[in-house]
């Protein structure tokens, strides 16, 4: 949508590039960076305006010229992405693919998850599941040998954990309701998003900022705080989906044409393809096209039996009104929250424009106040001396 001057960009537009740059979003509302110039301030600016007409009839056919041939691979570029939208439209159908292949989750994910959540949840329970993941043994004993985590014995020696028993004890229930769905997002975060490099970057502390404050909204509003925390990470499962899923896709699509191009001799094609790179606005519409109902389908395929996650998540999916005091309203506030903060560090967002989006969520009372004095993109994890 053409943004003008009097219509600066919405905050959900100016979030979904702020994931992929921030540069993207300082273009959009008009900003230059530090030492930035115009060409009409520049040295060479002034030496174009005193150009010779002869000099100039020739910038403009040099620039008909780049016009003609720009019209040509953006055609060509939209060529690639009809194929790629018919692929990923035809692989996000196959839930099972999604969930074991691209997101490389394991079945019983679920039902780790789950009894993580029930009050009486204990190692002994939670280490028969465990055990089945060799890369969540690799996670654990990672974080549990780091200082934040470190014990000595009597003697003052380092205590180094191996075991996985040891590990779930040493960390403890309440550490492990926070642990477990951050290295479920972890997991699924994409490591390959060239030539934005910044959004495996951004994905983890928006996921976790959301799972936080959905958390902390969850509690005033009287709903199982563990509840609303694996939500809003998990919701974030569908954007991690489609952005692997692109990056994949772009590179065996073009690859593809490109070996049509050199068996049917089309030099010209050929040319344009290799000029082709992945598109930021073809990635932001597939997120908001796929991202929240693949994220549904996936939290349906992990068959929780105490989570209730499937009825809010696909409240969200299907963009319908979520009740007051549900974790599907709890999930659009914690969402809302966090791209606010996310901007606001960054400059990107004035408090005038917030405050309408703020009063229109209706957060729970003294949640705002609350809020502002946590750091949501940090998990709280606390040193604990009791084993369980």
């Amino acid at each position: 949508m053409p943004i003008g001057e009097s219509t600066p960009p919405t905050l959900d537009d100016r979030f979904e590039n702020l994931l992929i740059s921030p540069e993207r979003v300082m273009h959009m509302l008009g900003r230059k960076r530090a030492g930035e110039v115009t060409f009409d301030q520049s040295e060479q600016g002034d030496a174009r305006r005193k150009l010779l007409n002869v000099e100039r009839i020739a910038i403009e056919n040099k620039r008909l010229q780049e016009k003609t041939e720009a019209s040509y691979i953006e055609m060509v570029n939209h060529q690639l992405h009809e194929l790629l939208l018919a692929e990923m439209t035809a692989y996000l159908s196959q839930t099972n693919d999604v969930y074991s292949q691209l997101l490389n989750l394991p079945e019983n994910m679920g039902a780790l998850l789950d009894a993580l959540s029930v009050r009486a949840a204990s190692i002994s329970k939670l280490e028969p599941i465990a055990a089945t993941m060799p890369w969540l043994y690799d996670e654990l004993i990672a974080l549990v040998n780091t200082p934040r985590f470190r014990r000595k014995d009597s003697r003052g020696r380092i205590i180094v954990v191996e075991t996985l028993r040891t590990a779930l004890s040493f960390l403890g229930i309440e550490n492990l309701r926070l642990i477990i769905p951050w290295v479920v997002i972890k997991r699924a975060i994409p490591q390959i998003t060239d030539p934005y490099p910044l959004i495996k970057q951004k994905l983890m502390p928006y996921s976790m900022g959301v799972a936080l404050t959905a958390k902390h909204i969850g509690e005033l509003a009287g709903l199982h705080k563990s509840e609303a925390y694996t939500l809003g990470m998990l919701s974030n499962l569908g954007r991690c989906a489609v952005t692997r899923l692109y990056f994949k896709l772009f590179d065996k699509v073009q690859l593809h044409l490109l070996q049509e191009c050199q068996k049917e001799k089309e030099q010209k094609r050929h040319e344009a393809l290799l000029k082709i790179t992945p598109s930021a606005n073809h990635l932001i519409a597939l997120q908001q096209e796929f991202a929240d109902k693949v994220s549904a389908d996936v939290i349906e395929h992990m068959q929780f039996t105490r989570l209730r996650l499937n009825e809010p998540i696909q409240t969200c999916a299907m963009n319908a009104p979520a009740a007051p005091n549900s974790l599907g309203k709890v999930l659009n506030q914690a969402r809302i929250y966090t791209q606010i903060r996310m901007l606001h560090q960054l400059k990107l967002v004035e408090l005038h424009e917030v405050k309408p989006l703020i009063a229109e969520q209706k957060y729970p009372a003294g949640a705002l106040e609350k809020l502002k004095s946590i750091d949501i993109f940090t998990l709280p994890l606390t040193k604990h001396e009791e084993k369980h």
